[in-house]
């Protein structure tokens, strides 16, 4: 049975890939482009494209050969009515897209990061999706991608003890345009540990018209996740791409953005650690075709991936609600801030460059 499906946003997330991606990521990444990915799997049909720009729209809508093309997002879902649908918009209006889908019967939804930008447009998001039946994929894809799931599978299995600290060193990184990256892979590692508290330091934090009002997309310098059972999650400065599992006795390392996955650990009586390469399968599919994939097999009624999406959902609105907390511990001097306490009046525009992120 075939399921109709629908990508808003014919950009270099929605549509074509950037070359620089296509030339330098590893191989895990691609297809990235949404209507790619859509286009490979063998249950989907890319019924129809969107987006305000018309060149965009025209040249997409000609490279996949598409018929239907719409300029306006909630006029597309109404006549379509895609089983999935991809949204790869800019994140200005992106919750009222999502929020219409919801109400008009699109059950499956895979979003470009971040999800939203206000923290009362979230709470709206949090309503929306609490039905099981309804499933979502985010941007954040690095969970869906092999050396992740290889490096994340030996952290968790206890063979270098217990799991104490996940850093992520993406390098200096944008709190919208970057770091939502970073803080699904510590939601990933620590595999559904209760969050306790987030603290951050940023920089680049410009104000509106009020002091909740972010126009900027702020600079983490900084940024703290602590979970239960006293795991610490760290986003750090450092470049390089790189996962670091910290365990008890080892770590496990993805480095280069799935490039490759190392142990380090002592070895026999030698007190120092030996780097070891680990082998990791890549029959599963890769880049953006994993996580549609896995909608799929939601919307099949697969119990095993209705099951995953639960963890996959609930991490995508958590990991935008961590992102206002980081905010709202920058502005009270770098304390640590529970999720609970949470003010629901931040709104962050995200601007850089003369664009949204």
């Amino acid at each position: 049975m075939s399921i109709d499906a629908a990508v808003i946003g014919c950009g270099r997330m929605g549509a074509f890939t950037s070359p620089a991606v296509q030339r330098f990521a590893p191989p895990c990444w691609l297809p990235l482009a949404h209507a790619e990915a859509i286009r490979r799997h063998p249950s989907l049909v890319l019924q129809a494209l969107c987006d305000v720009d018309p060149a965009a729209l025209r040249r997409a809508a000609e490279a996949y050969e598409v018929a239907r093309t719409f300029e306006d997002p909630l006029r597309m879902i109404d006549e379509v009515r895609p089983g999935l649908l991809g949204v790869a918009t800019r994140t200005i209006g992106r919750a009222q897209i999502l929020l219409h889908g919801v109400a008009s019967g699109v059950r499956a939804f895979h979003v470009e990061k971040p999800l939203c930008n206000s923290m009362r447009e979230l709470l709206e998001l949090e309503a929306a999706f609490a039905p099981g039946d309804r499933f979502l994929s985010y941007g954040t894809i690095r969970r869906f991608l092999a050396p992740y799931r290889r490096a994340v599978e030996i952290a968790r299995s206890g063979q270098h003890g217990a799991l104490l600290e996940v850093q992520v060193n993406l390098g200096r990184g944008a709190l919208y345009w970057t770091h939502p990256h970073s803080v699904d892979l510590l939601l990933y590692a620590t595999g559904g540990a209760a969050v306790e508290s987030v603290s951050a330091r940023l920089s680049n934090v410009v104000t509106g018209a009020a002091a909740c009002v972010v126009e900027s997309d702020p600079v983490v310098e900084s940024a703290t996740v602590l979970f239960e059972g006293g795991i610490e999650g760290r986003i750090t400065r450092t470049p390089g791409c790189d996962l670091v599992l910290a365990c008890e006795h080892g770590q496990v390392i993805v480095e280069a953005d799935g490039r490759d996955v190392v142990t380090c650990a002592p070895a026999g009586d030698d007190a120092y650690c030996v780097r070891v390469p680990v082998a990791v399968g890549h029959s599963a599919p890769s880049g953006t075709l994993a996580p549609v994939s896995h909608l799929v097999q939601c919307l099949q009624g697969d119990p095993l991936a209705v099951r995953l999406n639960e963890s996959t959902r609930r991490d995508v609105l958590l990991g935008q609600r961590i992102l206002f907390g980081l905010l709202q511990s920058h502005a009270g001097g770098g304390r640590g801030v529970a999720l609970a306490e949470l003010a629901d009046d931040w709104v962050i525009l995200a601007r850089s460059g003369g664009r949204h992120a």
